[in-house]
């Protein structure tokens, strides 16, 4: 037993050490062998069986570039996403953040990753109902504990370049769906992550006001100079990228 985890350690510093290389290039994240499965009971023989969402990916992404996950619905594209964004562990492989193996960080660590590292854009928005436009793209902000006049300037700015400046003393259920779609990147972008992930950000919405959010949102990507992954099945939303991985049964296509 000693001898086999010698060996695999070996192994992980050998990928650490090339991850770190790649990370020095411009790589921001790189996933190697990658694979998450989950039990599920057969309600008829009562035993446990395993589906395998992800297998066998390994990919890497660079430094303010953009990147689409394409494929049908089913297909693990929506795993991955929440796999780079440190919402769910894999069951086996690495994902390297800077050359750092993702899911070696301590639960604080984690968490500061996903808060200020990370921005996530949902199909749903995932906006509070209860608070303003304002308060709910000041909310990351102030979790951060920064200054109040600093972060409703910044919550302003913002607002401006989504063109959403009108609606900030309006509730969600008071937007249409465009609007609550960039309210939501505004939020995303709080912080000034580095990561952008975008589950489907189109989803919800009709082709104009679709149109809208993804020039918006791969022009503030280009403009601010972040990385963006996009997760869709719409080969139009799709061109918006740099470029496109396919993703068909769990696997890169």
């Amino acid at each position: 037993m000693k001898k086999e985890n010698k060996i695999e350690d070996k192994i992980e510093n050998k990928i650490e050490n090339k991850a770190g290389r790649a990370a020095a290039q411009g790589e921001l994240l790189c996933v190697r062998d990658l694979h998450k499965r989950y039990a599920v009971e057969n309600s008829r023989t009562m035993k446990r069986e395993y589906t395998e969402v992800i297998q066998e990916i390994s990919l890497t992404v660079r430094a303010n570039e953009s990147v689409c996950i394409m494929g049908r619905s089913g297909c693990g594209k929506t795993t991955l996403l929440k796999i780079l964004g440190g919402l769910l562990a894999p069951t086996a492989g690495s994902v390297y953040y800077k050359g750092e193996n993702l899911f070696r960080y301590r639960q604080k660590r984690m968490e500061e990753y996903r808060r200020t590292q990370v921005g996530f854009v949902f199909q749903d928005y995932k906006l509070l109902d209860h608070l303003t436009v304002r308060d709910n793209m000041i909310l990351p902000l102030m979790l951060e504990h920064k200054d109040v006049g600093a972060a409703v300037r910044k919550v302003e700015e913002m607002a401006d370049r989504l063109q959403i400046a009108g609606r900030l003393e309006y509730y969600p259920g008071e937007l249409s769906g465009g609007e609550k779609q960039r309210a939501a990147i505004g939020r995303a972008l709080m912080n000034d992550p580095e990561l952008i992930l975008a589950d489907e950000p189109t989803g919800n919405l009709d082709e104009a006001s679709g149109r809208i959010v993804m020039e918006l949102l791969t022009g503030l990507q280009k403009e601010m100079h972040k990385t963006l992954i996009l997760v869709t099945h719409d080969k139009e939303i799709a061109d918006y990228c740099d470029r496109t991985i396919m993703i068909r049964d769990g696997r890169i296509s």
